[in-house]
């Protein structure tokens, strides 16, 4: 786990007022954010704590906590009396099915943010050019492989036509890709645009999975002890975050600027990363709203495994007393 802080100036505090030292300091407060840093899900707060909106709007984040995700981002928030974390659904949902007092506040990202490719010059150019390959996904029951799974479900291709390897992280994919040992991998960011800027040459696939129902990947979360004690924070945080949003579609090439100093990054390869998660989905990071139909695609996912069970009661699980009117349906 890391954690990065931010200070206020040593200058501006010799500068404060006597009456301004006499009054009681703001909390800081913490929030979680799945992979914040190195994937694409923080760029909004990394907008928002570079433009000074958490503090604006009085949330004075301390501390943004991170993880690799999975399980250790929920942890992460139930750990302390942190005020919010931004963690993958399958994450919110199993952390509830052992009894975790959560409930969910709004959507984080919506859609996918990665291509399936293959080598440039390849001949895969339709459903027809699956058979007898191989497709590599991350691990065992993980959300690439129930893609790789729905993609050739949609295509009429049985599984025992192609060859399914589990290639391990992303990077790994890539480099199997490239050295002829699978034909099919999925690249996401940052890998993908790193792997290109360093010379490799990929196909997109885009016709592959176009018509796969997408997921909802990420969702706020707050726990019921923080919902009754910090109700107003927690409303000007959910708020910041979609303006946050709008900012990313508006301002593309200042937000990767903005973002990059947040996240130690070449802006311009920061800015390729963000048009790449926008040709695939352009609306991913998401002001908030719940999109139910993507959030049963993670819930029937889980529960092909045995995870959870169906139906899953989401307004029992969910808050929306936190979200901007208009995103309330």
């Amino acid at each position: 786990m890391t954690m990065q802080i931010r200070f206020a100036g040593f200058a501006a505090v010799l500068g404060l007022g006597l009456a301004t030292l006499a009054a009681p300091a703001a909390r800081a407060e913490d929030i979680v954010v799945t992979h914040y840093g190195a994937g694409m899900y923080g760029i909004p707060y990394s907008i928002a704590l570079e433009k000074g909106w958490f503090k604006a709007a009085g949330v004075e984040v301390g501390g943004i906590l991170t993880s690799k995700g999975g399980g250790t981002s929920v942890r992460n928030l139930m750990a302390g009396d942190t005020l919010y974390a931004e963690v993958a659904v399958a994450a919110a949902l199993a952390a509830i099915k052992e009894g975790y007092k959560i409930k969910l506040l709004n959507s984080g990202t919506i859609g996918r943010n990665g291509f399936w490719v293959t080598r440039h010059n390849a001949a895969i150019d339709g459903p027809a050019d699956l058979k007898g390959k191989r497709i590599g996904f991350t691990r065992p029951k993980s959300s690439t492989e129930n893609q790789a799974m729905a993609f050739l479900s949609q295509h009429k291709v049985p599984v025992s036509e192609v060859t399914m390897t589990a290639a391990g992280d992303i990077a790994a994919g890539i480099t199997a890709l490239v050295s002829n040992r699978l034909d099919i991998v999925l690249a996401t960011e940052p890998a993908y645009s790193t792997a290109v800027r360093n010379g490799l040459q990929f196909k997109p696939l885009l016709w592959l999975d176009k018509d796969v129902p997408a997921p909802t990947q990420t969702v706020g979360i707050a726990t019921d002890e923080v919902i009754a004690k910090r109700p107003d924070k927690l409303r000007a945080l959910i708020a910041v975050r979609q303006r946050a949003v709008r900012f990313i579609y508006d301002n593309m090439e200042e937000s990767a600027k903005l973002a990059a100093k947040d996240m130690q990054i070449d802006p311009g390869l920061l800015l390729d990363m963000m048009r790449n998660v926008r040709r695939i989905s352009d609306r991913w990071w998401s002001e908030g709203g719940f999109d139910i139909p993507s959030l049963n695609v993670v819930a029937e996912e889980m529960a092909g495994y045995g995870q959870i069970a169906l139906p899953v009661d989401w307004p029992k699980i969910m808050d929306r007393r936190f979200l901007p009117a208009a995103l309330h349906n």
